[in-house]
């Protein structure tokens, strides 16, 4: 119950009656709410700065105070943490809800700045959200304060355990409390752990009556912290929730063999796909060389995800791995069961796993894979190459059509041949393919070829020119080869990047610029504009959902996903504006884990191609739990618009990715994804006022 109020209030939008007419009489000028989304969109660096966001702060409007207070600390700049702590105090619920989580993100970049006057910034941090929980009377701002005290990037186990007993007296026994808990243990580099009273709190709280959401956050917990000893285990294991069953696996290494085998045997037979996916991993605890026979009877399962999983556990060495390779071989030499598995998915994980056990034995079938019209097949084969040895196959494949098997083969290649095989590497700098181009850099990490540096030199040229925010990662790789090769003849020529659309590009022109001529060399970055979007529309908007319907060719099936438009504005306003336009139909969804995530939606399939500007990253109060969305980055305000599906609660993606919607119907058709799979065609249900 905690944890729904927590979310209800947070959002301030429930789905009954009540809460919808409590949004309206809270609904803002249109004119001011929208200066201030633009504002926190272009984070702080526009026209009008900051200001717009503390004047919210201190506004009459509580939406207005709310999303001021939510907007600064996505800044995540320490020194405007302190204007918020007045909010902490504020009469509406929800504001203080957001003060604490806002005190919270201002500080979450010390985790990599771990400076004193940074410390100094968390424990201010601490104190003003340990004050606070003390005196909320609340259990849903408690809740979520314990949380938000619990995640600060503590630098000294002193100060962790003096949250951690704030947390245990006063933060209650709900989601945010659990997850607090939860943060302080994954840190415990730094924060020593949990003590033994807060292990406690947390066996008591993995078993019913707790929420199932509690029990989870629990069990997590308790397997960071090797608190999982097989009484929690077993009961748990039994657990009507399936997400509980499958973190029940997790303390399979803390029993005896035979308690071990008697687990993951009824593991393996759990009606959840998702728990016979754990089972498959805890099979092969224990042991440098498991028995690997279940994990073989795991190959013949009727979820694919399942199916696939044991595959690639085979790849690790087992106590019969004649059995292992038997296993794989017949995969190989079977015809496909359609229905199980599409686009050749279980063959060709088949012959990953058997060029890594068996590499003699993967030679025969590897040529036919190379050979396929299918290009994800060739991609497995280059994978498979790069294992066995065999680099003629790989040159071969570095020629593809593909951008992805290019990829596959040239990161091969790079691994086998080295810099014997720099003409070719050097040759994947031209590509219009990013990833292509990526490889093709750091293959030539090292390299004397007289023609690297010209064609680096080129490809930057030509990146740039195309002014893409998300060529960064191709850019930086080329940046750090030139830096490695060049000197102070190619000063004339990259200093017109001393003043590039993006920042970092910039700042590294500059440092290096400054080595080759041993004088100070400053950037001046000029950043592309934002396009504008109706973000305070969309903040107001309701009921805003997308239709997915996926290729037939890719299983068919439709699926509905709504918008999270109060909490992420700027992320729906983008999905919204390039479904529109039909942007993502026709596009790859290219890494499917199981029982983690499923990603895609951008050209080229792949991750480092996607939408040309970068988004800004709307973290909020939203958990990356089971069937919501997040946004694919790498790094900071990094997305480029291709989603991620959470298979799992993924809590651990908290407050470092965008959540901005939730599957509503069709969550089967979700979890059926296989790598690969296209979207036929994606469409907005509703309006933007």
């Amino acid at each position: 119950m905690a944890t729904r109020l927590t979310r209800c209030v947070v959002a301030l939008l429930c789905s009954s009656p009540l809460a919808a007419s409590a949004q309206r009489s809270f609904r803002p000028d249109t004119a001011r709410l929208q200066r201030l989304l633009v504002a926190e969109d272009a984070r702080g660096t526009g026209r009008d700065s900051v200001a717009p966001l503390l004047e919210g702060l201190a506004s009459s409007d509580p939406m207005l105070r709310r999303v001021a207070v939510r907007a600064v600390g996505r800044l995540q700049r320490p020194d405007l943490a302190r204007q918020l702590a007045a909010r902490l105090t504020d009469p509406l619920a929800a504001v203080r809800t957001e003060a604490g989580n806002a005190i919270a993100q201002s500080v979450n970049r010390v985790r990599r700045l771990a400076s004193d006057s940074g410390q100094a910034d968390v424990r201010w941090a601490a104190g003003v959200l340990a004050g606070a929980l003390a005196a909320e009377r609340d259990p849903a701002v408690a809740d979520a304060l314990a949380e938000a005290l619990g995640r600060l990037p503590f630098g000294d186990s002193e100060s962790a355990r003096s949250a951690e007993r704030a947390i245990l007296a006063h933060g209650g026994t709900g989601f945010g409390a659990a997850h607090g808990l939860y943060w302080l243990a994954a840190n415990r580099g730094t924060t020593g752990g949990l003590s033994a009273t807060a292990i406690t709190q947390l066996y008591r709280a993995a078993r019913p009556p707790s929420d199932a959401i509690v029990r989870r956050v629990a069990i997590l917990t308790l397997g960071l912290v090797n608190g999982l000893d097989s009484a929690i285990v077993f009961a748990a294991s039994s657990d009507p929730d399936e997400q509980v069953r499958r973190l029940a696996l997790a303390g399979a290494p803390a029993l005896s063999p035979a308690a071990r085998a008697t687990l993951v045997r009824a593991a393996l037979v759990d009606r959840s796909p998702i728990v016979r996916i754990g089972a498959i991993a805890a099979a092969r605890v224990g042991a440098p060389r498991p028995d690997c026979a279940p994990i073989a009877a795991a190959i013949g399962d009727p979820d694919a995800y399942v199916a696939l999983t044991a595959i690639d556990a085979l790849a690790l060495p087992c106590a019969d791995s004649a059995a292992a390779v038997s296993a794989l071989l017949q995969i190989l030499d079977q015809s496909p069961n359609p229905a199980v598995e599409r686009r050749g998915q279980v063959p060709a994980h088949a012959l990953v796993a058997l060029a890594r056990i068996d590499p003699a034995r993967a030679r025969g079938p590897l040529a036919s894979f190379a050979g396929s019209a299918q290009s994800p097949r060739r991609a497995y084969a280059a994978h498979a190459a790069a294992m066995v040895g065999d680099t003629s196959l790989l040159r071969r494949l570095a020629h593809d059509g593909d951008h992805n098997v290019r990829e596959a083969a040239i990161a091969g290649l790079s691994a086998l041949a080295k810099h014997a095989a720099d003409t070719l590497f050097i040759a994947g700098l031209a590509s219009p393919g990013y990833q292509v181009v990526l490889a093709s850099a750091n293959a030539l990490t090292g390299s004397q070829h007289p023609a690297a540096l010209p064609a680096l030199l080129d490809a930057f040229d030509r990146l740039s020119a195309q002014r893409r925010e998300n060529a960064r990662d191709p850019r930086v790789a080329l940046l750090t080869r030139i830096a490695e090769m060049g000197s102070s003849s190619n000063v004339t020529r990259l200093q017109r990047y001393l003043v590039d659309f993006d920042t970092t590009i910039a700042t590294a022109v500059g440092g290096m610029l400054s080595k080759w001529t041993a004088t100070a060399v400053s950037a001046q970055p000029m950043p592309l504009p934002i396009h504008p979007e109706p973000l305070a529309r969309v903040f107001l908007a309701r009921n805003i959902t997308l239709k997915v319907t996926m290729a037939r060719a890719s299983g068919g099936g439709t699926f509905t996903i709504r918008l999270f438009t109060t909490e992420a504005p700027a992320t729906a306003a983008r999905i919204i504006r390039l479904a529109r336009t039909h942007y993502y139909d026709g596009h790859t969804f290219q890494r499917v884990e199981p029982n983690f995530v499923v990603q895609g939606g951008g050209p080229d399939a792949s991750e480092y191609v996607g939408d040309a500007a970068f988004m800004r990253d709307e973290l909020a109060w939203h958990s990356h739990f089971r069937g919501t969305l997040g946004i694919s980055s790498r790094g900071r305000d990094t997305g480029d618009a291709q989603w991620f599906f959470n298979l799992t609660d993924n809590t651990r993606l908290d407050h470092e990715y965008t959540v901005w919607g939730k599957v509503t119907t069709g969550l089967n058709v979700v979890e059926q994804i296989l790598e690969g799979d296209t979207i036929a065609r994606v469409v907005v249900v509703g309006s933007v006022p």
